[in-house]
Formats: C-alpha cells, structure tokens, sequence
C-alpha cells in the first residue's frame, strides 16, 4: 500500500492557473523542446512510476491502478496528440504515452498500416 500512496502523492500535483498570454507564447510552450521532453505536459510533475508501471516490481493491481491514473492524467493534456505522435514514431516498447499503453500503440500501428484502411484524408 505504500506505493499506492507514493504513486498518488507525487500524481496529484497540479500547476495554478496561468494568465492569459499572446497566442505566440502559449503555442511555443508545446512544442518539444530538443532533449525530447514536451512542455506544457501534464504529467510534467508526476511520478515516471505512473506511466511505466511493472506488474513485477510494484504488483499487479498497483501497476492496473498506476496506467489507469496515467491515463487519466493524458486525458487533460494539451500536448497528448504530440506526445502520442512522438511515440508513434519512436515506436516506443513500454509505458503510456498519450493515453495509450505499448499493446493499444502497436494495434494502431498495425490498423494505420493496413491496406485500404481510411486514415483520415480527403479522397
């Protein structure tokens, strides 16, 4: 149960609400900085724990809770479409990235390369 409440500690910090700023700033806040990490991410502040849980290490229904919460976190980023594009592209073997775990980024991998699949575009 301690690392429940370790993992929940860290997770549930939040950063005030910013004041308004030209369109310019805010935009610059989110794209990714060279060393690869995202500003602006939400989870920003949060426990790495959360987003790469091992059954192994911390048990099987504190890593369940653990990607449940990371998802939940990625659900209010403003970043998540980045985040999960970078992902994508990295094909990254473990841990959430915008809101999908390795086993949900794989099944949209094999989906987007199938042919005839409609990924979007205009015809």
């Amino acid at each position: 149960m301690t690392q429940l409440h370790s993992l929940l500690n860290g997770a549930a910090t939040r950063t005030p609400h910013r004041a308004a700023r030209p369109a310019a700033t805010v935009l610059a806040e989110y794209r990714p900085n060279p060393d690869s990490d995202l500003r602006g991410a939400a989870c920003a502040d949060s426990s790495t724990d959360l987003f790469f849980p091992d059954p192994e290490e911390m048990g099987a229904e504190t890593a369940d809770w653990a990607e449940r919460r990371a998802k939940m976190i990625c659900a209010g980023c403003p970043v998540k479409s980045l985040c999960l594009a970078g992902a994508l592209e990295r094909r990254e073997p473990y841990g959430i990235f915008g809101g999908l775990n390795a086993a949900e980024r794989r099944r949209l991998l094999r989906q987007a390369s199938r042919p005839g699949v409609n990924t979007g575009g205009a015809a």
